[in-house]
């Protein structure tokens, strides 16, 4: 680790210029430390070091910025109400951006020395973490090609930093989505189920188009037929009907997401019924005319949980009645996230 010094250093004190907890939103404010190491074919990852975000510089000619060489995470680490701070499920995304890495031949990394790394970007900033209650410090580990060279190929120098940055608690309001029935986010053995550079890129241009139609988002569908349930936006989406609650399944084109995972394991805890399987528009056009829809909504790692009021596609569509079980959910979910609740310790890691 570098010699810097966390008791006199102003700069990793909570700025004068940052708003309260409730108006950082998500991403707007960046943290000043990165921690980092190198990885050089033959010689395997450096010591990890504390270094200010400026002096990390960018390779013009590398992989990452070339040609998209880059698996990312993001992950949360939260205050208690006894003001202790902890990492929610930082185990899952590591072994997530592992399997991003080895999609993309990017070399692996070892779990405990990334645990180090979060902990580390955590105690470095540990006052840049918001009250209990009031948001997060949201972590960003990315895996990259610094290798300069034009030539497409794997690179023999890669780097993975660890980026901090404050956010507000999502605002959980419902949503608008315009199904995508032309272009698609992800095929059948691309990038779907990677966490990467580019699976992200590629979804833009039909949130875009979503907008532009007047609504929140883009619902991404299955290349192949248009009609199966995908990614609402960046969100893994759940189906509630009067007896069971479903969301898609993992078919190598959807992301697995860790939050996706904890609602799962909540719902079922709480005696819900959760299948995951393929669903159809029709299959929701068909539970709403029949007065079986009780809810939908989206979860991620940025969004938490927010409800679906409607899905648009062409001249069809469903709008879903406002429902408690996404409202209890949320809330349930926020508990255990955010150390409330001392259930699911296994979840949390101190910092």
């Amino acid at each position: 680790m570098s010699s810097l010094d966390l008791s006199q250093d102003a700069a990793l004190r909570w700025p004068a210029s940052l708003p309260e907890p409730e108006a950082l939103g998500f991403g707007l404010y960046m943290a000043p430390f990165a921690v980092s190491a190198t990885h050089e074919a033959g010689e395997g990852w450096s010591k990890p070091e504390v270094l200010p975000r400026a002096a990390l510089g960018l390779e013009l000619a590398s992989g990452a910025l070339q040609y998209g060489l880059s698996a990312f995470e993001g992950a949360k680490a939260y205050r208690a109400p006894d003001g202790t701070l902890h990492l929610f499920r930082p185990r899952e995304h590591i072994a997530r951006l592992r399997r991003s890495a080895a999609r993309l031949c990017l070399p692996d990394v070892d779990e405990a020395a990334v645990m180090k790394m979060l902990q580390r970007a955590v105690e470095v900033h540990r006052d840049w973490v918001p009250p209990a209650g009031r948001g997060a410090l949201y972590l960003r580990p990315t895996l990259f090609a610094c290798e300069e060279g034009l030539g497409l190929r794997a690179a023999s120098r890669h780097r993975l930093v660890v980026l901090a940055s404050p956010a507000s608690n999502p605002l959980c309001a419902p949503k608008r989505l315009w199904a995508e029935r032309e272009l698609i986010r992800a095929a059948d053995g691309g990038l779907g189920a990677a966490k990467t550079a580019a699976n992200y890129a590629a979804s833009l241009f039909g949130a875009q188009r979503a907008r532009q139609r007047g609504f929140d988002d883009a619902l991404w569908l299955d290349a192949r037929e248009h009609r199966y349930l995908g990614e609402a936006g960046a969100a893994n989406l759940f189906v509630a009907l009067d007896d069971r609650v479903l969301t898609p399944a993992l078919d190598g084109s959807i992301l697995a997401g860790i939050t996706r995972d904890s609602v799962i394991a909540l719902l079922r805890e709480a005696g819900h019924r959760v299948e995951e399987t393929f669903i159809s528009l029709d299959d929701l056009q068909g539970w709403q005319q029949s007065a079986r829809l009780r809810d939908v909504f989206g979860v991620g790692t940025a969004v938490r949980l927010f409800p679906v009021a409607e899905i648009t596609w062409g001249e069809a569509g469903v709008r879903p009645p406002p429902a408690a079980l996404s409202a209890w959910l949320a809330h349930r979910l926020a508990e255990v996230q955010e150390g409330v609740s001392a259930d699911w310790p296994q979840w949390r890691l101190a910092c």
